[in-house]
């Protein structure tokens, strides 16, 4: 144990003699934390300054109405425009949508409850999806908010019972039965309108129909959640990434140059060797978790919300990953050869696991795929510890994974090595 030990001191020290990997072991983590966490700040607020050209082809008193609800909307950056000029904003990407509002949107009984002939049209950039999908729901809203306005004025309701009579009268699909029940239900409106006396009455509906009670299960126990506990997991991967490949490509760098051979002629076994670089890289990997964890919570008030699950879930993710890195230091000869074939592979896992974009944001496809990867099940941990609120028996899924998956890499790296070797 102690030639272990003093030989991943050993490694520790070459390791950190060069710049370039103090840099990509503490300091790209930390950077990549900082700039997505950035990112992820504005996640789950209202997206503002959206820039949405408007047409009104209705010119009704409603339709004024309704442009003006959208124009007042903190959200939304409006011009009004004709639809040559709207179309044009749309295809060449300065507007995210145009909102054509068409004839007859300002009266009418099928303008009002809907129809076969809808008088609201939406063109928007392909390229803003997420921001068209947000602008039907300050549409609709709109629309309920002006509509619930018009519905409390008793005059223009009774016009508009008027209008719908006259159009139920003139409407020739409609049968004798569905006619008379329309029209009888019209005069009993208008009748109620014109009778009541009330104060308190006011027709209309409640304009806050739309409003959903929302429950954030992520925010129940520790309040709000910051943006740093979706990023600093997936920065603590990083940092074990980082290592795995440092040293991976150290093991190859002592074959080429001749120090594993005068290793392996004294007297310490192979078993010493490969504990001693499993245990440097562990070591590592644990400084530079801890060194983030302590910037989190001091630096960045990250709430954690069991951190000796997080310990645990650090463990398993770690050793998994000692593991890995004993294979990856035998997929070549060269230093070259072992460093590009172990990015590639732990570039691949971080891209299918969650490592470079959260697995939320994926298409569903890929997040099946992301079983296979060990960051994927890191980071799924090291979240449960902090965010999601995993009890020990939740988390002794993901961490008896990650111990299988490095069992496995470790056993294969030392058979390939052996066979190397001889």
């Amino acid at each position: 144990m102690r030639s272990a030990l003093l030989l991943a001191i050993k490694d520790v020290r070459v390791i950190l003699s060069d710049k370039g990997n103090i840099f990509w072991v503490f300091g790209f983590p930390v950077v990549f934390a900082l700039f997505f966490g950035a990112i992820f700040s504005g996640f789950g607020r209202e997206p503002s300054g959206m820039r949405v050209a408007v047409v009104d082809e209705d010119g009704s008193e409603f339709s004024s109405l309704y442009v003006s609800r959208l124009e007042a909307h903190e959200s939304l950056k409006t011009e009004r425009l004709e639809r040559k000029d709207a179309m044009d904003r749309v295809r060449k990407g300065n507007v995210a949508a145009a909102v054509i509002i068409k004839p007859g949107f300002g009266g009418g009984f099928g303008a009002v409850f809907g129809g076969s002939d809808p008088k609201l049209e939406i063109a928007s950039d392909p390229a803003r999806q997420m921001e068209g999908g947000y602008l039907q729901g300050i549409l609709a809203k709109a629309q309920f908010e002006v509509l619930s306005e018009r519905f409390s004025d008793r005059d223009w309701m009774r016009g508009q019972i008027g209008s719908w009579r006259n159009e139920v009268e003139a409407a020739g699909g409609l049968g004798d039965t569905q006619a008379s029940l329309f029209l009888n239900f019209f005069d009993s409106l208008d009748t109620l309108l014109r009778d009541a006396n009330d104060e308190n009455f006011q027709p209309g509906f409640d304009g806050d129909i739309l409003n959903f009670a929302k429950t954030d299960v992520q925010r129940q126990r520790e309040g709000p959640a910051t943006p740093f506990q979706i990023t600093f997991p997936q920065a603590m991967i990083w940092a074990v990434l980082g290592c795995t490949a440092t040293f991976g490509i150290s093991i190859v760098k002592e074959r080429t140059n001749g120090t594993f051979q005068r290793l392996r002629v004294g007297p310490l076994g192979r078993a010493h060797i490969l504990g001693g670089k499993g245990l440097a890289c562990a070591a590592t990997c644990a400084f530079v978790i801890c060194i983030q964890w302590i910037a989190a919570r001091i630096i960045f008030k990250m709430p954690i919300d069991n951190s000796l699950l997080l310990v645990l879930a650090g463990a398993c993710t770690i050793l998994c990953f000692a593991g890995f890195m004993m294979f990856v230091s035998t997929l070549g000869r060269t230093e070259q050869s072992v460093g590009g074939a172990g990015w590639a592979m732990l570039m691949i896992m971080a891209m299918i696991g969650g490592g470079m974009m959260p697995l939320f944001v994926m298409p569903p496809w890929l997040r099946s795929v992301s079983h296979i990867s060990p960051v994927k099940w890191g980071i799924y941990a090291i979240e449960g510890a902090i965010w999601r609120h995993f009890t020990f028996a939740e988390i002794a899924g993901p961490c008896a994974i990650l111990l299988a998956i490095g069992t496995v890499f470790f056993s294969l790296g030392v058979i390939l090595l052996r066979r190397q070797d001889n």
